[in-house]
């Protein structure tokens, strides 16, 4: 059962009418207009934050939520009640309805409760489809609101339609004492004659699931488990197409239940038999998570609903108020009669998006609103925004836990990086820049690998052709990508979904090196221990061999470079918050390992406490850098077959670990020359800084503010203009979303 995230969604009232074609008859002395807002924060009604002039086609930026205001007129007749939703049209093409997908979170996730309500109150946004609305009101319990309702002789129906089409509810409920009679919750409710039920009996102590047709019920299956009064219990219920999926207490009971018929993706509530009584504390609705080209998002500047002023001026007709539309697919109903009103909607336009499609520099996208059949109208022009993509913007979705993976620079100075297009996309993309990371596409998107899910990557650039070792939960896969100076097959896929070994990993932490002879060493995490497994010249995996299977600690986060004459170096986490260090020898030997540290913490969050290993050639140096529970990176260094250096602080700053869930240090070394730089995220304000350890280790530099950074990986190389840079991506603030990844400089030398 998905977990369902929980986001405050403001009481509104969603009604359903029918609505009447509009009518397009502009006002005698002025016609009905359009302004786009690019301040995202600006409120509803403030007359600033515009993008250009009222009737302007201005442009808009790629993953940049703005604000579109229309104003619509009504026509000289009696008030009707509508309701209207937006569309878009990509270069002239088809029509397309606007789903409500939020940004960067594409997630459809609200929660409804009770607080902001007096009591004695009803709540908005249900709707009581069987029994006396007075029964259902708002109560004080312990000093938190709650819903209570209590039935006589007729059983009570109380349905709240989302905003969208909802395939999960989840509720926090109490039968109260006296309740022998249950709770039923609602699901593809089409009429009172045709819905699904999954039932609590507490009496019998069981669960059922039953469908009604045509007012026949039919009990589909049913579970005995514990169903207490007087106690705060839970249930997450699921739809998917044919089947029903609950889930009682936390997993105490689940079932999973197929139909017959495709469930509709409609209301949802919950079903009182007579003469009994329950209260509710919360509800939670989620639908299908997705990532379209277009999408209206969330605004925090003002509620759903909340009432527009009349601000474009356009229309000559009377005002009557419309609404600022705040990730809902439809407006409130709106009426009138001989007036004119003004919508707001929230939009955000992407760079990439499921299916892997890609909106590019110069697209155009005209905006209308329609009426529940369709009709459109309502001014004389549409608004037509193209779409700009800014320098370094890059999208997508950022590898969940990423070693090396670019950006790579080919020998002509082309440069490439390694991204899924969207959260709900998990495709493997390979981007590509030819103008120094100012603008990115994706190479050989006919032939990406079969293996999705960016759960953890590693790579490296060996001549033309980059080496990927790719983890997933079940198993580590090989793929290898030609570069645009490659002599015969350039920015091509050359192998793809190669098995190199088969796990089953707790959590994916993967690391390789392509040793001189091309044979390649790739270690990865089961459940307990570090594997490893060794492709030979004639591209022939070995069985997996796993490190210390008999040694405790446990072991996470590997992370390997190549040293001189073939030597690997190992570094890696023990689950008892140590660091470990050993080589891998030529001969597949590994010499007994070598405690650097203590004090790295012990929860699954430090996993990846090691970062990238740096190795210094002409020194014979493996630099080791690694993050203690503390919060600050440490360096530890191994110079030939020396005991490894006294530890030295790195940063004079706390550094983020397991941002959303990566289970590593938000952190990034690279080497120039002798010098190491690192690029680091800081813990408390999630900003990027950097440090260099010429002259020993500096205090970090702001290189990137106003961030919710969660990662940074980058490369040094020479440009072709001869400029020495650190360049690097970054996720500006997804929080695990998409569309915030950005590439960014540090100039090592020259302007």
């Amino acid at each position: 059962m998905k977990y369902l995230k929980k986001i405050l969604l403001f009481p509104v009232v969603l009604l359903l009418t029918a609505s009447s074609i509009l009518c397009t008859k502009p006002g005698e002395s002025g016609k009905p207009g359009f302004r786009i807002r690019s301040d995202f924060t600006a409120t509803l009604n403030s007359d600033e934050g515009w993008a250009g002039a009222p009737n302007e086609n201005v442009t808009v930026f790629a993953d940049q939520p703005f604000r579109i205001r229309f104003e619509l007129e009504s026509p000289a007749e009696p008030a009707i009640s509508r309701q209207f939703r937006l569309q878009y049209r990509r270069n002239s093409g088809v029509w397309t309805d606007i789903e409500a997908h939020d940004f960067p979170h594409p997630e459809r996730d609200i929660s409804v409760n009770f607080s902001q309500f007096e009591t004695g109150m009803q709540p908005a946004g249900w709707t009581v489809f069987k029994g006396n609305s007075s029964n259902m009101v708002v109560t004080t319990d312990n000093e938190k609101d709650i819903l209570h309702i209590k039935t006589d002789q007729d059983p009570f129906v109380g349905l709240f339609t989302p905003p969208w089409e909802a395939t999960e509810l989840a509720s926090q409920f109490r039968l109260t004492p006296d309740n022998h009679n249950g709770i039923a919750f609602v699901m593809g409710y089409v009429d009172s004659n045709n819905y699904c039920l999954v039932q609590l009996d507490p009496t019998s102590g069981t669960i059922r699931v039953s469908r009604v047709i045509n007012g026949r019920e039919t009990v589909l299956a049913e579970r005995n488990t514990e169903i207490p009064f007087g106690q705060w219990l839970e249930i997450e219920i699921g739809t998917d197409n044919r089947e029903i999926e609950v889930n009682f207490q936390d997993d105490m009971l689940e079932m999973d239940v197929r139909l017959e018929a495709d469930i509709p993706l409609s209301k949802l509530g919950f079903q009182v038999p007579s003469n009994g009584a329950i209260d509710f504390q919360e509800f939670s609705f989620a639908g299908e998570a997705q990532t379209p080209r277009v999408s209206i998002v969330t605004c925090p500047a003002y509620e759903h609903g909340m009432s527009t002023k009349n601000l474009l001026k356009g229309s000559a007709a009377p005002y009557q108020a419309g609404a600022g539309i705040s990730f809902a697919e439809q407006t409130p109903v709106w009426s009138g009669a001989n007036a004119h009103g003004e919508f707001e909607w929230p939009v955000v336009i992407r760079r990439f998006a499921d299916g892997a499609v890609t909106n590019n520099e110069g697209d155009t996208f005209e905006f209308r609103m329609v009426d529940a059949v369709g009709a459109a109208g309502g001014i004389e022009h549409n608004p037509v925004l193209r779409l700009s993509i800014p320098p370094g913007h890059v999208g997508g979705t950022f590898i969940e836990n990423p070693g090396r993976i670019g950006p790579w620079q080919a020998s002509n100075g082309d440069l490439y990086f390694m991204m899924e297009p969207a959260e709900t996309e998990n495709v493997f993309m390979m981007i590509k820049s030819t103008d120094n990371g100012r603008t990115w596409r994706e190479v050989d998107g006919a032939n990406r690998p079969r293996t999705n899910d960016l759960e953890s990557v590693d790579s490296r650039l060996v001549g033309d052709t980059i080496h990927i070792i790719h983890q997933v939960t079940h198993s580590v896969r090989y793929h290898t990508f030609r570069t645009s100076d490659h002599p015969t097959h350039p920015d091509t896929w050359a192998i793809r979904d190669e098995l190199a070994g088969t796990v089953d990993a707790i959590a994916q932490t993967a690391s390789m090196v392509v040793r001189s002879d091309r044979s390649i060493v790739a270690f990865y995490l089961g459940q307990e221990k570090i594997h490893y497994s060794v492709r030979s010249q004639a591209g022939v995996w070995s069985r997996v061999m796993t490190l210390d299977p008999d040694l405790q600690p446990n072991h996470a986060g590997p992370q390997a470079v190549l040293g001189a004459n073939d030597i690997i170096h190992l570094v890696y986490y023990g689950t008892d918050g140590t660091i470990w260090y050993r080589r891998f020898l030529p001969d597949g030997t590994l010499t007994p390992r070598q405690l650097l540290a203590t004090g790295a913490g012990t929860s699954r969050a430090e996993y990846g406490a090691v970062l990238p290993l740096v190795f210094i050639p002409n020194k014979n140096e493996v630099v080791i850098i690694y993050r203690l529970a503390s919060g600050n990176l440490w360096e530890r260094r191994i110079v030939n077959d020396a005991p490894p250096t006294e530890a030295v602080m790195v940063t004079d700053r706390k550094v983020v670990t397991d941002a959303v869930d990566s289970q590593q240090a938000g952190a990034d070394a690279v080497l120039d020359g002798e010098t190491i730089y690192v690029m680091f995220i800081e813990e408390s304000s999630r900003s990027i800084f950097s440090t260099n350890n010429n002259g020993g280790w500096q205090s970090g530099q702001l290189r990137v503010d106003n961030i919710l950074g969660s990662w940074v990986r980058g490369n040094v190389y020479t440009r072709k203009d001869g400029v020495r840079v650190y360049g690097y991506v970054y996720d500006a603030g997804s929080d695990g979303g998409s569309g915030l990844n950005r590439f960014k400089e540090l100039i090592l030398n020259g302007n």
